[in-house]
């Protein structure tokens, strides 16, 4: 495999998904606009995708074969409803696009809704013909899915809350798995659950834009960006094609470079003097590779384990058998091992920092102990002071390229970047055997530093690349295997933060303890020092107690601070509090009934709670220790 291809493995597919939510009774007068509008739409879509393909700022991120560009893989996701589900799906296949089907329920019950029409609207349609044109859309779709939902009444028997609920969720699911949902709507409010305005103030609040095609009059469509648009869509002051480019210029591309602030003097004199041109984070991500596990990057581990003597149990995860899962598991790896890499090196720097910064300031004093030694007769007080000062200035010569490196490398930023992004990995994982999905707007507040855009964007990229999950939820919802799995999640990290609140509290009882016997030598040594000076003690005892008692603080600081570098007390806060939470929402999954319709969705609920929980720990993590780069004071 050459380098390109290795580089690339792992690279988002280019592609882009369209979902669409309607009316199933539309005009006769009205269909050659809604037609000719949704075809504008699709054709726009594709050429620009096709356009973005060719650009070096797009190829460059997106998989594709060596010598050529990607090719953009476009899916259209329909429920296949009678109206404008279908108007979307037909307009689709006739311009290339993948058509994934979603259905409420499985295929025989689905069908029960295609009963033909007695209002002459659209075409007039027998039940038999309703059931074909469905059948025959369903035949050409590349996937399909049915999740688990039920009826109380019969087909046609008037308002049905579990029908509508499971209207509802088919509704949510398009909404989940677009980047821009289609709605041919008349704009008024919905009177059933799951109608068609629902789903568009669902995707509204979710950042789905909407690409509003009017369902009565024959106006331009209209683009709904946000819920702003959604209250006062007013008069588009540009045509909804020019902000579906401007929308698909900003979702593709990789972001730009952001020019991180230099840390001190110390991270500017390194950029001058290797002149190293800073490449995009993403692109620097693809060509992360494994890095050798030395010994020398062990050191705060070994630390931890020694101050705390705790080593918490770890299992290496299984690769997942499903499409699915296996996909988000195949991303999370190479992201967990990267930021597990840095997370060693950037955290054993700052602990050999302290600890070479101790022993410079050791060094010092006997440097100058020797030196005040020199002009009473011993006659290797000079070489002796000579050496000292060598060994302290060759430490801070080590600081100073420790901190140079660690800087340069960015080890601090990508150690959390690269956990940022394996934890998204590993949420979706568990949701897209649910047939869920982290909504944007999640993934962007954790990753709301403008430095941390890539980590959304990549992210974002994977999901429209990803495979989507196919078959009947009705048999697979009510496997004790998809709940085994979501308490995995959970007791896996109770798992952690249970070992995580130990170490953490026992390592910080271990240097508070340390540091408070270091003060108490200290005040020892200064009352022995003034003891000996009173009893005019010989100098040189007088001299070794007083360069103890100036050498003694720096070790009682270094043990502070690396107890207040590694925030062991708030870690231990932190897990005290999600553990607490794991707890109550592992309760919640082993209560809840399998044999209920909609299981899937209760369990994808309970599963998009826990990630979010996690997402949030991991936000709180991420800011504790954003501002902690590493330096030599």
């Amino acid at each position: 495999m050459s380098q390109t291809q290795e580089s690339s493995k792992f690279r988002p597919s280019l592609a882009l998904r369209i979902g669409i939510t309607g009316a199933r009774r539309l005009n006769a007068d009205q269909l050659d606009r809604i037609q000719a509008q949704m075809r504008d739409l699709l054709g726009a879509a594709k050429q620009e995708m096709t356009a973005l393909a060719q650009d070096a700022r797009v190829a460059t991120f997106y998989e594709h074969a060596e010598g050529e560009t990607p090719v953009p893989a476009l899916r259209m996701i329909s429920p296949l409803a009678r109206g404008a589900d279908r108007l979307a799906a037909r307009a689709a296949l006739v311009l290339g696009y993948e058509l994934y089907v979603s259905m409420p329920f499985e295929q025989a019950e689905y069908e029960k809704d295609f009963t033909g029409r007695e209002d002459p609207i659209e075409l007039p349609l027998t039940a038999n013909e309703d059931l074909a044109q469905f059948r025959e859309l369903l035949q050409q779709a590349s996937a399909r899915i049915a999740l688990d939902g039920a009826r109380e009444l019969s087909p046609g028997a008037g308002n049905d809350p579990l029908a509508n609920r499971s209207y509802e969720f088919i509704g949510r699911f398009v909404v989940q798995h677009c980047d821009l949902l289609v709605a041919v709507w008349d704009g008024k409010s919905g009177v059933s659950r799951g109608g068609t305005a629902e789903i568009v103030h669902y995707a509204a609040a979710a950042g789905t834009p909407v690409f509003w095609i009017h369902a009565t009059d024959s106006v331009a469509p209209a683009w709904l960006g946000d819920l702003q648009d959604l209250r006062d869509p007013g008069t588009p002051n540009e045509p909804a094609e020019s902000r579906l480019r401007e929308h698909l210029g900003r979702l593709i591309p990789a972001p730009p470079l952001v020019r991180r602030p230099r840390h001190n003097w110390i991270e500017g004199l390194t950029s001058r003097l290797f002149r190293k041109q800073d490449a995009l984070p993403a692109a620097t991500f693809f060509a992360e590779k494994p890095r050798p596990r030395r010994a020398i990057w062990k050191t705060y581990s070994k630390l931890m384990l020694w101050a705390s003597r705790v080593n918490p149990p770890w299992t290496a995860p299984r690769r997942p058998e499903e499409p699915v899962p296996r996909y988000w598991f195949d991303r999370y790896q190479p992201a967990d091992e990267r930021a597990g890499e840095y997370a060693s090196r950037y955290r054993s720097s700052y602990v050999l920092i302290i600890f070479f910064a101790t022993l410079a300031l050791g060094f010092g004093a006997l440097a100058l102990g020797f030196a005040l030694s020199s002009g009473r007769a011993f006659y290797l007080a000079r070489p002796a002071a000579a050496s000292m000062s060598g060994i302290e200035l060759l430490l801070l010569i080590v600081i100073l390229a420790l901190v140079a490196v660690s800087q340069r490398r960015q080890w601090h930023e990508r150690s959390i970047e690269y956990r940022l992004l394996a934890e998204l990995f590993r949420k979706q994982q568990t949701l897209g055997a649910l047939g869920w999905t982290l909504s944007l707007g999640n993934v962007q507040h954790v990753a709301d530093a403008e430095r941390q855009s890539w980590v959304a964007w990549l992210f974002a990229a994977g999901q429209r690349g990803a495979p989507m999950l196919e078959g009947d939820l009705t048999e697979r919802a009510k496997r004790e295997s998809n709940r085994q799995t979501l308490i995995a999640l959970i007791d896996e990290q109770l798992q952690y933060h249970r070992g995580r609140k130990e170490m953490a509290r026992r390592a910080a009882a271990t240097f508070e303890n340390l540091g408070s016997l270091v003060f108490l030598c200290l005040l020892a040594c200064v009352l022995l020092k003034l003891a000996t000076e009173a009893l005019d003690a010989g100098y040189f005892v007088v001299l070794a107690i007083g360069l103890l008692a100036a050498v003694l603080p720096g070790v009682s600081a270094a043990f502070v601070g690396i107890r207040s570098y590694a925030e062991l007390q708030l870690l231990a806060e932190q897990s005290h509090h999600m553990i607490a939470e794991l707890e109550n929402a592992k309760a919640r999954v082993v209560r809840l009934g399998l044999d209920r319709a909609l299981v899937s969705q209760d369990l994808a609920a309970e599963a998009l709670a826990v990630a979010t929980m996690m997402l949030q720990d991991l936000d709180g993590w991420g800011r504790l220790f954003r501002g902690k780069a590493t330096e030599t004071t």
